[in-house]
């Protein structure tokens, strides 16, 4: 695999770049989110006319030219009450579980169980243990018969 050459049009350090640059891609970036959110307004309307929250509005608002009171102050509340029963539920699991270390640590598995589990050799297991990061070369009967490091073949 070969090393990509720097490319210069990929911003490494976003505080050198200019102000007004930065002004201006953040608004024009501001303009495309707002265009693609107006394409998107059809299916928003078309969502909230199927879950009849339009009938909702003309109940509430239009049929008495005034929002009634109690929904005004209730919703809130209702709104407040469940983010406050969220929070009071997350904080009770915090001090329940912090602390305390409740997973064992894992007892050191012999390499040969390890390739006996695999269906494979006892030294392609312990290369398997000691690499970060591998590629398994597996044989017709879905078993590693190899290890790929770092782009060469180290078959075993």
């Amino acid at each position: 695999m070969s090393i990509a050459k720097y490319d210069y049009r990929l911003i490494q350090r976003p505080q050198n770049v200019p102000l007004v640059h930065r002004t201006l891609w953040g608004a024009a970036t501001a303009i495309f989110w707002a265009a693609y959110l107006y394409l998107w307004l059809p299916a928003i309307t078309m969502l909230a006319w199927l879950l009849g929250l339009r009938e909702g509005w003309i109940r509430i608002y239009r049929d008495s030219d005034q929002v009634d009171p109690f929904v005004f102050v209730s919703l809130p509340l209702i709104c407040a009450a469940c983010a406050l029963l969220v929070i009071a539920w997350a904080e009770y699991n915090r001090r329940r579980f912090s602390g305390v270390e409740r997973r064992m640590p894992m007892p050191q598995v012999p390499h040969e169980e390890i390739a006996r589990g695999l269906g494979t050799t006892p030294e392609l297991a312990r290369r398997l243990a000691a690499s970060r990061v591998v590629t398994l070369v597996m044989g017709e009967d879905a078993r590693p018969v190899a290890l790929l490091e770092e782009g060469m073949a180290a078959a075993t």
